[in-house]
């Protein structure tokens, strides 16, 4: 288990670059032992269908595919928690395709979050076998998900690239990149102060730039041995801008850039450190026959023990003059008994060993001082010699002493301190840290003692980190947070509060730490959520208003719907044909008014839209009736539309919403006179790929194409010109949301959208819908269904009907409506004269017709008022209103049936003939 644990720690640290996702994928596959690893993230904004991200199936990387999350396993894992299935899959999950068809046996999944909590999709692996160990599934599954998420939730290679940058502008050496032609990539500003040269001067040279030229061949060389991925070395005697010759060492190492091979040279300036060895070489003579260390006591002795010389720290430490130990051959100024071990110690040194020891040297007077003896061999009067070196250590032994007290007493509240310790000398190297460190950072003593990296600061805030530290050093206490990462990659936020201290005599930095993730990610869920609210109640307040302006367009569409219709009937009995093609397209144009309000409701209720099938090409052309009005006269509309072209599923209010996006981006584009031109066809056997998904697709489509002779689109505008808010537009004339629009109706309605520019000149945007099946049910002829052509609803009838509408112009049209089909209609306006009405004779009324919303009551409150004094009373609810009405409201008033406005003539009619007597 700890192998395994330990592949999937490595496998998940180690992947990175623009397959991570496949191989993490896959490293899970291999590690589990199973036929399937796979990545799902959400599809839709809805969050209703799962995208495989990664899919890897009997060990290759299998054509990602998408797929619905209700009813799925992943339902009750995305969001939610951990969920194994060690055996039955197929049983537990009977409805589900793939595991009847690859004979899936287990199935095991781990939901994937931000940072804050949100769900971002899962990571699951399954097999034909049972799972045997479901513990360790769960535990690999984590480790992989850590990694997962923090590559969905912050680009691994945005963050490598700000890693190299970092640490390639802050390298104190010269830094020159390379590519496999040798031509310069890059340099750093080390570079720059040490050639005197910028980088805007060197950048695409492939010749040395401070080198010598004739080494130019060699370095070639040498630059063919590091792109096979060998380091290489060289060094040679460099010239800068200013004329100014150096040494400089240079080292060449192989990398990766932006995925191609790379050499990256590495130089240092030499000058300084062959100045130094020059002068050591000519002193190392003298300095290994002098004394070199005139205030300790010195004493030099032959190869027979004999002693040669002693200095005057030796005579006024022991007391012996000089003359008194000249020639002795024994131990003179230590205890008798360390006769033997220090002639052992004179051998050992002779043979050209560096001895030392402790030990006692006893003056003249009896005194005893405690000493560190060291033997030096060298050569006098080229005969070898042993040179002792005797320095007092009585002082620094007490003040050990004194120092492992303290040291002590320092270690026991370091450790025993609940925050985050760190001691880093003056060059920012950690001297130590204690268990809270070691438990918040998740790092080992070893780890990061003697490290100089900001363990708790992220490369982006590492300058601030050094700054700081700079400033304590330099006697200041500072206060301030920085954000990292912990070694298990999680995120990591602390208040480090630095303090100048003096650590065995030299100036040191202690920080101390508090975490205060839990803190943060407290304060940016609270934040979240309180967006979210405001959001919401701006949502609804907005579709509060859009219904209130809604129910007051719907009583105008039906009052002037229902007097078209009247018209209708007549024109119809008076035999005037012209005139009823007219009012039928009068009140075709109603019925779209009507749906594209009922489409904006539904647009701020956040509702899905109503796809339906329809003949694409019939669609465009009315469409094209509504966008003629939004256009200039300079700008000539041409169709070349395919009646024949074939059948789509598609909402045609949205149709509207994508040609009117489209020619409104063609007719900015144009600027003044110019043609748009909007054409129909069927597309089989295409193979391309989406301008906005960046998906590859191939099918056979049926093609709505809107060109323009405009001045095309650049380069970069095509990389970003479905983002949501985008715009190349001045302010005020676009919001960059037409184009985001489109690809969100296009592809809800599973098509593509292909963009084609022949920058400088024009561009053609191609909508690609798949064909509606053969055998498909298609309203004919058109893209909507045909509105009814204003005539008669029905035959006559017969009865008493009571209207009651606050909009008198709408119970004066149902009234006339009513009285055209025999029915005897009285129209009233107020809910409570009505009332009063029928309380003078409960027997006056066959049926009531109330509108939902009026001054002073409801539809509701009047149906049943006028049921408890007529029990069994038909009411029939009429409304503009979109918000549903459960049925068992309706039954609760006794209200027989419930009518949207505008009235439908043909459904009133046959509801009427059914619940009149």
């Amino acid at each position: 288990m700890d192998d395994s644990l330990r592949r999937a720690a490595l496998a998940a640290s180690a992947a990175e670059g623009g397959g991570v996702f496949n191989r993490l994928a896959g490293e899970l596959a291999d590690i589990l032992g199973v036929a399937i690893g796979f990545i799902a993230v959400f599809d839709d904004p809805a969050r209703s269908r799962m995208r495989m991200l990664a899919f890897h199936l009997d060990g290759r990387l299998r054509t990602p595919f998408t797929y619905a999350l209700e009813g799925s396993p992943c339902a009750s894992v995305v969001g939610k928690e951990f969920r194994c299935v060690p055996t039955g899959a197929r049983r537990e999950f009977p409805q589900d395709e793939l595991f009847a068809r690859l004979g899936l046996e287990s199935y095991a999944a781990f939901p994937l979050n931000n940072a804050a909590g949100a769900p971002l999709g899962l990571i699951g692996a399954m097999d034909r076998r049972p799972l045997r160990n479901p513990a360790l599934c769960e535990a690999i599954l984590k480790i992989f998900a850590l990694r997962a998420a923090a590559e969905l939730e912050h680009g691994a290679l945005r963050a490598s690239e700000d890693r190299y940058r970092a640490i390639f502008n802050a390298a104190a050496d010269s830094m020159v990149l390379r590519d496999a032609g040798f031509r310069i990539v890059d340099v750093n500003p080390a570079y720059e102060a040490m050639s005197g040269r910028r980088r805007e001067e060197v950048l695409g040279r492939d010749a040395l730039t401070m080198s010598p030229p004739e080494m130019n061949a060699e370095v070639r060389r040498l630059h063919q041995r590091a792109l096979a991925g060998e380091t290489v070395t060289f060094e040679s005697r460099a010239r800068r801008k200013s004329g100014e010759r150096f040494h400089i060492e240079t080292r060449g190492v192989p990398i990766e850039h932006d995925g191609r091979p790379h050499v990256l040279y590495v130089g240092r300036d030499m000058t300084a450190r062959y100045a130094a060895e020059e002068v050591l070489r000519a002193s190392e003579e003298q300095y290994r026959a002098v004394f070199n260390a005139v205030a300790d006591a010195l004493v030099l002795r032959d190869a027979d023990f004999r002693i040669v010389d002693v200095n005057r720290a030796y005579v006024a430490i022991s007391g012996y003059s000089r003359e008194e130990v000249i020639g002795v051959q024994r131990v003179v100024a230590n205890p008798h008994e360390s006769e033997e071990w220090i002639r052992a110690m004179h051998q050992r040194a002779l043979a050209g060993e560096p001895t030392m020891i402790e030990t006692t040297r006893v003056c003249k007077d009896g005194t005893r001082i405690e000493v560190e003896l060291r033997g030096v061999p060298i050569e006098f009067r080229s005969r070898p010699h042993v040179l002792y070196i005797g320095r007092d250590v009585s002082q620094r032994k007490r003040s050990e002493e004194t120092l492992r007290a303290s040291e002590e007493q320092y270690r026991a509240i370091f450790n025993a301190t609940t925050d985050a310790l760190v001691l880093r000398d003056a060059d920012a190297r950690v001297v130590d840290v204690n268990p809270a460190f070691l438990h918040i950072s998740g790092y080992t003593r070893e780890e990061v003692v003697n490290d100089q990296r900001w363990i708790f600061a992220g490369p982006a805030m590492s300058g601030l980190a050094k700054d700081m530290h700079r400033r304590v050093v330099g006697g200041e206490s500072v206060h301030f947070e920085v954000q990292g990462t912990r070694k298990d990659g999680s995120p990591l936020h602390v208040e480090m509060h630095a303090v100048p201290i003096l650590y065995r005599g030299v100036p040191h930095a202690l920080g101390m730490a508090r975490d205060i993730t839990a803190e943060k990610r407290a304060k940016e869920q609270r934040a979240g959520l309180e967006a979210q609210l405001r959001q919401a109640q701006r949502m609804e307040a907005i579709g509060h208003l859009t219904g209130g302006i809604a129910h007051d367009f719907n009583n105008l569409l039906a009052t002037i719907m229902g007097y078209v219709t009247l018209a209708g009937e007549r024109a119809a009995a008076g035999g005037d044909g012209k005139l009823a093609h007219y009012l039928e397209q009068s009140l075709a144009s109603s019925r779209r008014a009507r749906d594209l309000i009922q489409q904006m409701l539904t647009f701020s209720r956040g509702q899905r839209s109503a796809p339906k099938a329809m003949n694409l090409a019939a669609g465009v052309e009315g469409s094209l009736t509504l966008m003629r009005g939004s256009l200039p006269a300079t700008l000539e509309i041409r169709t070349d539309i395919d009646l024949a072209a074939g059948d789509v599923l598609l909402d045609p209010v949205q149709l509207d919403q994508v040609l009117l996006n489209l020619a409104i981006n063609a007719r900015d584009a144009v600027s003044g006179p110019g043609v748009l031109h909007i054409a129909v066809r069927s597309a089989p056997r295409l193979a391309t790929v989406c301008a906005s998904c960046r998906q590859r697709f191939e099918g056979d489509f049926v093609e709505l194409t809107v060109s323009d002779t405009g001045p095309g689109i650049a380069p970069q505008v095509l990389e970003r010109m479905f983002e949501p808010f985008f715009t190349t537009k001045e302010v005020g004339r676009g919001s960059g949301m037409g184009l985001a629009t489109v690809h969100g109706i296009v592809h809800e309605h599973r098509g593509h959208v292909v963009v084609e520019s022949g920058e400088p000149r024009g561009s053609r945007f191609r909508i690609l819908l798949p064909p509606l099946a053969a055998d498909a049910t298609l309203p004919l002829p058109g893209s909507r269904p045909a509105p009814a052509a204003p005539t008669s609803a029905g035959g006559s009838l017969k009865g008493r009907v009571l209207i009651v509408d606050d909009e008198a112009p709408l119970g004066e049209y149902m009234r006339e409506l009513l009285g055209g089909w025999g029915i005897d209609a009285t129209a009233m306006a107020s809910p409570r004269k009505a009332l009063q009405a029928f309380r003078a004779d409960l027997h006056a009324y066959d049926l009531v017709i109330t509108d939902l919303a009026m001054p002073g009551s409801t539809g509701f409150g009047l149906a049943r008022e006028l049921l408890a004094l007529r029990p069994g009373l038909p009411v029939i609810l009429y409304t503009g209103h979109i918000d549903p009405i459960a049925e068992r409201e309706l039954e609760s008033a006794g209200i027989r049936a419930l009518l949207p406005k505008p009235v439908e003539p043909d459904k009133l009619h046959g509801l009427l003939a059914r619940l009149l007597p």
